[in-house]
């Protein structure tokens, strides 16, 4: 059978038309961009059955270099932590301004390309982050921490109150420990590795703040009809906080705790405790209350004797993580 010129002709066109249909596969799907160069710009990709999904995955993919760095200084700080001079109580409250600095960083991340895949349907998107605008922000904010920390040595030298002198030092401590991470984060982004040099070291800090701490003395009292167990929890919470505990008849402070439980009963096949844990910090001199912190406790468990073992379990854990601080802010109110 013979084809005529013009079906010929058609079947060429049709041929020519399909594979103009085929969309080209871009050069960053299975390898670097053109556009945007590693040199230039830090890239994550992304790939799912939606595009709202592949663009989700692709600034995760991103973002993942920064939360290394994240997690790095938070095992940092778990060290300091559990030292044996007494734990790093700022650690939340570093870890919260870290992680506020890194979803700063996060939000400049960019969707730049998207591109459907005509056979398996799949979306797929890049995500990028300029590495020059993003260096440049990091050490403005280097710089600023730079800044804060100079002022915070310079007020705990020159106070004469004590507790003005910790409080200050314990944010030198805390604007160190956020530049660190700010630096890892800038030796990814700045693709020569530089780092920008700190005069300050963290240790050095961190021992600094330390020896304040164990000149203030604080002698530890139990409110009558307190939960049993209770004594040892605040003496050791006083303890790991890095304070000098006062046996002796002359404390600089007096912090008094109560933790009464109330027995809720058996409730949907567990005994619940519940109470409210409450420390007062006095000053010795002039019998001046300087403030009082309270926590809500609530446990539950299989039995009675469990739950309330929880619920002084659950205290120790709240002292021991934000006692030095409650101690501080009290004692520093006028």
């Amino acid at each position: 059978m013979k084809f005529s010129a013009f079906a010929m002709l058609g079947f060429a066109l049709s041929l020519l038309s399909g594979c103009a249909s085929q969309p080209k596969q871009p050069d960053w799907i299975a390898g670097d961009s053109a556009r945007y160069n590693s040199a230039q710009y830090l890239l994550g990709r992304g790939q799912a059955a939606t595009q709202e999904e592949a663009k989700d995955r692709a600034r995760a993919d991103l973002a993942k270099i920064f939360q290394v760095a994240v997690s790095a200084s938070s095992e940092d700080l778990q060290r300091a932590k559990t030292d044996a001079s007494g734990a790093a109580q700022y650690e939340q409250q570093v870890s919260r301004h870290i992680s506020t600095r890194t979803d700063q960083i996060i939000r400049g991340i960019q969707i730049a390309e998207l591109w459907q895949d005509p056979a398996t349907q799949n979306h797929h998107a890049l995500a990028v982050l300029p590495r020059l605008q993003t260096a440049a922000s990091l050490r403005q904010q280097i710089a600023q921490l730079d800044e804060a920390t100079a002022s915070h040595i310079d007020q705990s030298r020159n106070n004469s109150d004590l507790f003005l002198k910790i409080a200050a030092a314990s944010l030198a401590l805390a604007s160190q420990q956020e530049r660190e991470t700010l630096q890892k984060s800038l030796q990814v982004v700045d693709i020569t590795g530089r780092a920008t040099e700190s005069q300050w070291n963290s240790a050095n800090l961190k021992s600094d703040r330390d020896e304040l701490l164990k000149r203030v003395r604080i002698a530890s009292q139990v409110a009558a009809g307190s939960t049993t167990g209770l004594d040892a929890v605040v003496s050791g919470a006083l303890a790991q906080a890095g304070f000098m505990i006062e046996t002796g008849q002359n404390p600089d402070f007096v912090l008094q705790a109560r933790l009464e439980l109330a027995d809720l009963g058996f409730l949907e096949g567990w005994y619940w405790q519940r109470g409210v844990m409450e420390i007062t910090l006095s000053e010795t001199a002039t019998g001046r209350v300087r403030g009082t912190r309270r926590w809500t406790v609530k446990s539950n468990a299989p039995d009675r004797e469990s739950a309330a073992k929880r619920a002084l379990s659950q205290a120790d854990a709240v002292l021991k993580q934000e006692l030095r601080d409650a101690i501080i802010d009290m004692a520093n109110s006028r």
